[in-house]
Parts: structure tokens; sequence; C-alpha cells
């Protein structure tokens, strides 16, 4: 079984103790080689604590070699300060955890997850905002589809049309000249067995004010015999003599 190789650190004390928990002007220059990052981080924790009580002239540092180059942490003014000559990594005031990250690469490679989780966020978000813009364009085409091929609204009642025959009977049955009998003479429709029909509603002195023209075919409707219309009514027939087109009644005058 294969073991990841630990990173080991090589530490030089000036005026520190060897724990890093005493500065003091008279302590001697300590070297520490081959330590843990447990073991640096736990003397940085200690030269944190004491550096509150450090005072001139006594100027407390840990320099640390690594394989990514020198770092020199000095105490001043009862913090922290790192001194870098790394590129990759500014100088300055920082706690000793920020310090230890820096110096031990965790902090490189927070930032490289932080980028990586980042970028994966990203694709996720443009990868559902696809997803919604494919949805919507289906729902926009299924609307559209329906509304073009829905049947059109209706005050019609269900009707069946007939056969050419049955149909051509019924044609010839009710071709004629129909008046309403409200105020003879002031509409009247002419019903020709073509299944062309003629409307006209006439004014005073029986002089005509509307001529419609539209077609018809023999149908069903709610029992009764009836003439669809080019305009989408229905003529019902209610007997030989009687037909009604818009809740008008019309008595047939002529054939």
């Amino acid at each position: 079984m294969s073991h990841t190789k630990e990173t080991l650190y090589n530490l030089s004390l000036k005026q520190l103790a060897r724990d890093g928990r005493q500065a003091a002007a008279e302590l001697p220059p300590v070297e520490l080689s081959h330590v843990s990052a447990k073991q640096f981080r736990a003397v940085l924790d200690a030269i944190a604590a004491v550096a509150p009580s450090v005072v001139p002239p006594v100027e407390p540092e840990l320099r640390v070699t690594t394989a990514d180059g020198n770092f020199v942490v000095k105490v001043k003014e009862g913090k922290l300060h790192l001194v870098s000559w790394s590129s990759r990594h500014k100088g300055g005031e920082y706690s000793a955890a920020r310090i230890f990250a820096i110096i031990t690469g965790e902090e490189v490679s927070e930032m490289a997850r932080t980028r990586t989780t980042e970028s994966e966020e990203g694709w996720l978000q443009s990868k559902a905002a696809m997803v919604l813009l494919v949805i919507a364009i289906i729902a926009i085409n299924c609307f559209t589809f329906w509304f073009v091929t829905r049947p059109k609204k209706t005050l019609l009642p269900k009707y069946t049309l007939l056969a050419p025959e049955p149909a051509a009977r019924l044609l010839a049955d009710v071709a004629g000249v129909y008046e309403t009998g409200a105020t003879p003479g002031d509409r009247h429709i002419e019903i020709d067995k073509s299944g062309t029909v003629l409307r006209y509603k006439f004014g005073p002195q029986q002089k005509p004010t509307v001529k419609m023209t539209f077609t018809v075919q023999a149908a069903e409707a709610q029992g009764k015999p009836a003439l669809l219309t080019s305009r989408k009514a229905l003529i019902t027939i209610n007997d030989p003599l009687t037909v009604v087109l818009y809740g008008d009644k019309y008595q047939r005058v002529m054939r």
C-alpha cells in the first residue's frame, strides 16, 4: 500500500525557545530539521501566543525553508508579519493560521478548489439556463400549435352534414322565397336548390338596404333538418313553410 509522502520543513528560530513559547534576547539560535506540518503549526501558534508580550529590543524571528522557497515570520508590535520572496505571496501582517496556509500551500490548494467549484457551478448554471430555454421554446411552440389548431369558438349547436343525395333532396324541398312575419316584407331570404342564398333587408318604401349572398350545406342539428351557412350560422327548418335564421322566423311566400 502506498502512502502520500509528508512534506517536512526546516525551521530556524532567533530569540525564541525551541517550542516557540518563550521569546528573549539571550536565547540562542535554534535549528530544527525535518519538522512535520503539525509540529510546524504548533511552533507557529506558540509564537503567535507569545507575540503580544514581546517588547524591544527583543525581535524574534522564525525562518522557514520549504521546497517552494524561504519565508520569514517576524514579531512586530505584538503581531506576526510574514516576509516572502515568492512572487505568489505578498508579505504583511497575518494570523498564524493564514501564515501556515500560505507556507504549506493550503491556501493555493483552497483557491484552486474554489476556482474549480466556481467553474463547475458556472457550468451547471449555464446548463440549467439552457435547459430552461429549451423548455420555454417547447412550451411556446406547443401553445402556438394549440392556438392555431384549436377549434374555433362558435355558438352553433352540434350538427352533422348530410350525404349528397339526402342533401340534394333537402335543398330541393326548402328552395323558395321566405319573409319574416312580424312586418311583412322587411326581411326575406331566397334559397336556391344549388345552395346559394340571398338575404335582403328592406327599409322605408320597401327599398332594400342590405343585401347578403352566401352558400349553405344541408345538415341535421338537434334532430331537425338545417342549412349550415358559409357565415357559420344555421338556418333551422321548423316545417315545410317555416325556417329560422338569427332567431327570426321566415314564412315561405313563394317556391
